[in-house]
């Protein structure tokens, strides 16, 4: 069973539903559902990815680390993927997330970006 199928029905169908409708608003997202989460990319990288982690709902933000200082409400230490935990419908704030998965879009072009121009010089 992938995690889609679980989180899609489980405990927390309706913050993967609200969240999922508000990446899928996105033409260049696409979904992939996999054994142990659904995510969410466009042509540059992830953008998200989701799934039930015990008592929380778990959205992790693949280019974390560069929106902690415009977002301080993510979780997280390691090199790369930031988090934020849900339990509850009321605390998802849409207008925050569409900020975070605007600026995830603007990171990943400008990574691009900027490989293309040190593989030109």
């Amino acid at each position: 069973m992938k995690q889609y199928d679980i989180d899609s029905k489980g405990e927390f169908a309706s913050i993967f539903k609200t969240i999922r409708k508000i990446l899928l608003s996105y033409t260049q997202i696409k979904e992939l559902k996999n054994a142990k989460q659904t995510s969410y990319s466009d042509e540059y990288g992830v953008i998200v990815m989701m799934r039930t982690k015990g008592s929380q709902f778990v959205v992790a933000f693949g280019k974390g680390h560069k929106l902690q200082a415009q977002f301080p409400m993510l979780k997280g230490e390691g090199k790369i993927v930031r988090h934020l935990y849900f339990k509850t419908l009321d605390e998802v704030d849409e207008v925050l997330l569409c900020q975070m998965i605007e600026e995830s879009f603007v990171l990943g072009l400008e990574a691009y970006e900027l490989k293309l121009l040190k593989a030109a010089l």
